[in-house]
């Protein structure tokens, strides 16, 4: 029971089965569910080894892979949720392998409570898909002539380190002849994080680090020769990845998967001491250069193996290279020219080695700082002019009133429609008792019947009216009282 504990927490542990030793296995029976033998994956014939993740794998998207008419022999690990049934695979024409029809079929499978361990000889050339509860920890391995194989990386990797690397692409041992390939090779790297808490790259996800072509131009030797060389940078933060390899022709994929590698924070850093800006300085006072110390912080490097080089952009614009290649254990010192104040930005290279031997080639991250203009303070209030005694006074003294915007525009339009009326009063040639409405216009229409008659003709008609209204009085007095 041990045993079977240990072989679990490995397979979990991302551990694979290699496909060589199960193809050198003679035991073709595989065992069935629930018996004793199923206790213990090596009563079947399958030999666990730790290297196997650096195998030809096959791309497993969406629980659906692909098989080219070049794998002699396929082994699935498909891990699945505890508990689950066993995957079903189909066949590119459609037909389906079961676990409990695998041995009519020549289908070696070892099913067990929470994977899948398949083989497949001469595995039909097509698209495949396994249908079931997948994990992501899943593999397809692949016995073939075809394979991609990739040199190791180093495992103490630095943030900003140049790599070299050198993959190749043979058929049987030999360089794949490129006429065979419809377009040209590409080989595609990618780094996947652990996903571990214990360091910076916690749910990072994946970093398309590079894309290389077989084409014989930058750091590939010869094009079409089925050997990629390249350099790439690791720009990317410091923590544990999963190196991970494919190349991508119309024919054939192929992925290698190399063991985790910890990649560490830039070992070199920059202390920076700025100096007052030459501008804002006295003209007997001389200008003092700005300070920049660098300091070896990783005690796995050679400080006395480390060389720096960059260039120096001053904030007027000019650029300036500059070298650091005395050797020494002594922190590296640079002096820059104090050209004002504004932004100094520094590119930086470093050249070492690790106390193991191994050389390295790193970018510093960006080193800049800023000499800002020096600040006075301000005289005291006594000190000022009269003047700028004034301005303050005036400025405590609260806003000045606004301008009367409204009363000018109603002064305006007051001027405005008189001066209309006016004008339309003596172009109409209206009098002015033309304006006074509320008087009765019966003396007005006498006057003019009279205007212009004699005053005697007037005053007849005048006493004709006094005698009429004399009459009228008589007659009105002929009315008899009531008594």
């Amino acid at each position: 029971m041990a045993k079977w504990i240990t072989v679990v927490c490995l397979l979990l542990g991302c551990a694979v089965f290699n496909a060589d030793t199960i193809a050198s296995t003679d035991l073709l029976q595989s065992p069935k569910a629930g018996s004793e033998e199923d206790e213990s994956p090596f009563s079947s014939g399958f030999a666990l080894l730790e290297d196997l993740p650096t195998k030809n794998q096959i791309p497993l998207f969406d629980n659906r892979f692909r098989i080219d008419d070049n794998v002699d022999e396929i082994t699935l690990l498909l891990f699945r949720k505890r508990g689950s049934a066993s995957v079903v695979l189909v066949r590119p024409d459609g037909s389906k392998i079961h676990f409990n029809t695998a041995e009519q079929q020549q289908v070696r499978w070892h099913d067990a409570s929470s994977y899948d361990l398949i083989q497949i000889k001469n595995p039909t050339p097509g698209p495949w898909q396994a249908i079931g509860k997948l994990l992501p920890n899943s593999r397809i391995m692949v016995l073939t002539d075809i394979k991609l194989s990739v040199d190791p990386l180093p495992d103490n990797l630095l943030v900003g380190e140049t790599v070299k690397i050198t993959a190749r692409l043979t058929n049987g041992e030999e360089p794949i002849n490129a006429k065979d390939f419809r377009e040209v090779l590409a080989l595609e790297v990618i780094f996947v994080s652990t996903n571990n808490a214990d360091y910076d790259n916690f749910g990072r996800g994946v970093v398309q680090v590079a894309h290389f072509r077989d084409d014989g131009k930058g750091y590939d030797e010869r094009a079409r020769d089925g050997v990629f060389t390249g350099e790439f940078q690791l720009r990317f933060v410091a923590g544990e990845w999963i190196p991970k390899y494919v190349v991508r022709t119309p024919l054939y994929t192929r992925e290698v998967e190399q063991p985790p590698v910890v990649l560490k924070p830039a070992p070199i850093i920059a202390d920076i001491t700025a100096a007052p800006a030459a501008d804002e300085l006295k003209p007997e006072q001389p200008a003092q250069p700005h300070q920049v110390l660098f300091r070896i912080t990783d005690d796995s490097v050679n400080k006395a193996s480390v060389l720096l080089q960059g260039r120096v952009r001053y904030p007027n614009g000019e650029v300036e290279d500059f070298a650091l290649n005395e050797p020494g254990m002594t922190p590296r010192q640079l002096e820059l020219h104090n050209r004002g104040h504004g932004s100094y930005i520094l590119d930086v290279s470093a050249y070492g080695a690790m106390q193991d031997g191994r050389e390295f080639m790193l970018n510093l991250p960006e080193i800049s700082f800023v000499v800002n203009r020096p600040v006075f303070e301000a005289p005291v209030l006594e000190e000022l002019p009269q003047s700028i005694k004034d301005e303050i006074a005036a400025e405590q003294a609260g806003p000045e009133p606004e301008f009367p915007w409204g009363l000018v525009i109603s002064i305006n339009l007051v001027i405005l429609v008189g001066g209309g009326f006016a004008i339309w009063f003596v172009m109409t040639d209206r009098k002015v008792a033309d304006l006074m409405f509320w008087r009765k216009k019966e003396p007005a229409q006498a006057s003019e019947a009279t205007a212009g008659k004699p005053a005697t003709d007037v005053a007849e008609k005048n006493s004709a009216n006094a005698q009429k209204n004399n009459d009228m009085d008589d007659i009105l007095d002929l009315t008899l009282p009531d008594d």
